[in-house]
């Protein structure tokens, strides 16, 4: 069998985009998203024509380079070992999209491993394509701020300071309070810069603490927060639930197959919560907006559409729309954010060049 016939996109993506990465350190550097999203989308189409996946990744790692090639022969191993192709997926970091593991997962749990693989492609594709950078790319921006401004104001604590502070105590001239409070939090800052570097430490400390206690959920896209903010992983649970509809399962069990899906206790304690509820005659969509993860216009909608016998469509429909609306939500997030850093870089820089500059204007006034 002639496994390239099957793929030729994607072997020749292989060749031309990575053939430039030969080299020594075959370890170093990392997966980029259009890697993860060309691998899973080999995975579907595998799935889907029911072909040998030991196979499929064998010959195409062949044409691939780099940490990349690293990723697929340990996927290869695991496979070959027993390992099924959801747990090998979810061993591996980075091997494909973040957003992609859920419904791989519980695809492999409900017997539906090829539509969900055929749609976590297509989902991860779009998001390509429309270069879904704005949720990682606050934190990049805070974090990018936040540094200039410690540089910023260590450099004038640190050279600038002490500078003028010699020249205005050898005229002895009265000070403003302003330069006054300058002077002291700048002998402060320099006298006590270590702990800057533990409170920032004791920050990742606490971030790598909620990771653990699975507050916040790490995701090589963003960072959700299952235990504050469900209705982020409601895109997931829809589409799901869309992929289990459209093979024709009752979605009784497609509820219990999420109980045990996620290893985020918040949310398998929602999943059971709403689990409990339909198993004593309650609405399967009105138990989801009791937790967090419908609006009541979106259970409206689903409950006329499972009526009319369009409840798939409905499902992966609700799903885009909850993810742009959150990328919307980002956006705006972004766009007011930008401004604000640069008013508060800029009144910072504007309190010192005041409180350390006048008094030399004064200075230079009196002498002339």
């Amino acid at each position: 069998m002639d496994l390239k016939s099957h793929f030729p996109s994607f072997f020749e993506f292989g060749r031309s985009s990575f053939s430039r990465g030969r080299g020594i350190f075959p370890l170093l550097g990392r997966v980029s998203y259009s890697q993860q999203v060309a691998l899973l989308r080999i995975l579907a189409v595998a799935a889907e024509k029911q072909l040998s996946l030991i196979d499929v990744l064998e010959t195409f790692e062949k044409d691939i380079r780099g940490r990349w090639r690293y990723q697929v022969l340990r996927l290869i191993d695991l496979l070959r070992s027993g390992v099924p192709l959801a747990d090998a997926l979810e061993t591996i970091p980075n091997v494909i999209p973040a957003n992609a593991y859920f419904l791989v997962k519980a695809g492999a749990e409900s017997g539906t491993l090829p539509s969900a693989l055929a749609l976590a492609a297509e989902v991860c594709a779009e998001q390509r394509n429309e270069r879904d950078i704005l949720r990682p790319g606050v934190s990049v921006y805070l974090s990018a701020f936040l540094t200039i401004m410690m540089c910023i104001v260590s450099f004038i604590c640190y050279w600038i300071v002490p500078k003028l502070k010699h020249i205005f105590y050898e005229f002895d001239m009265p000070l403003p309070d302003l330069t006054m409070n300058i002077i002291q939090t700048s002998d402060w800052f320099v006298e006590y810069f270590y702990i800057y570097p533990v409170l920032g430490f004791i920050i990742y400390l606490a971030y790598l603490f909620l990771i653990r206690m699975d507050f916040i959920e790490r995701r090589s896209q963003w960072n959700s927060f299952p235990g504050i903010y469900p209705r982020g992983r409601a895109p997931d649970v829809l589409r799901f639930l869309h992929v289990t509809t459209e093979s024709g399962r009752p979605l009784m069990g497609a509820f219990e197959t999420l109980t045990h899906t996620t290893k985020n206790r918040f949310l398998s304690q929602r999943f059971h919560a709403i689990l409990e509820d339909i198993r004593k005659g309650n609405d399967c969509w009105t138990a989801l907006h009791d937790y967090s993860l419908l609006t009541p216009s979106e259970v409206r909608l689903l409950q006329s559409a499972q009526r009319a016998g369009n409840l798939s469509w409905a499902l992966k429909a609700i799903a885009k729309s909850i993810e742009r609306r959150i990328d919307y939500r980002m956006t705006l997030i972004r766009e007011y954010l930008e401004p604000a850093m640069i008013v508060c870089i800029g009144c910072l820089v504007g309190a010192f060049v005041i409180g350390l500059f006048l008094p030399l204007v004064n200075l230079m006034h009196s002498l002339a």
